[in-house]
């Protein structure tokens, strides 16, 4: 493990100790633990092919895509039990991947949106 020193803004780390608070963790243990989770959903052009390089009907269903049911309902249920009480580390991991499976697919839905709209495939969306 690598020691790194960070000075973060007063709202930052005041919303980690909360999150650590809430999940019984320490502010330090959220903070890896939202990095972990977060740095595999930032664009990797290697896994998936670039949305702009998508044929129409790909981008539609790309834009219109959800969640694997199962795979939702057990995000809920882990979401819930986590606020209640501290998961058991192989819950807390589950947690973790479906996040990590949830966000990259939010961001990959997003991108098709915003490359349906400009390819004007769908209208702009609106508040």
């Amino acid at each position: 493990m690598t020691e790194l020193t960070l000075t973060l803004p007063e709202h930052v780390a005041r919303y980690l100790l909360q999150l650590g608070r809430d999940t019984h963790r320490s502010a330090e243990t959220a903070l890896v633990d939202t990095l972990e989770m977060m740095l595999p959903t930032l664009p990797d052009t290697t896994s998936y092919p670039a949305v702009t390089t998508l044929i129409d009907d790909d981008v539609l269903a790309l834009a219109h895509s959800k969640m694997d049911e199962t795979q939702n309902e057990r995000l809920h249920t882990l979401q819930l039990r986590g606020k209640v009480g501290k998961l058991p580390e192989y819950e807390r991991d589950e947690l973790l991947a479906l996040l990590h499976i949830y966000q990259k697919g939010q961001l990959r839905k997003a991108e098709a949106l915003a490359e349906a709209v400009r390819r004007g495939l769908i209208p702009p969306l609106t508040d």
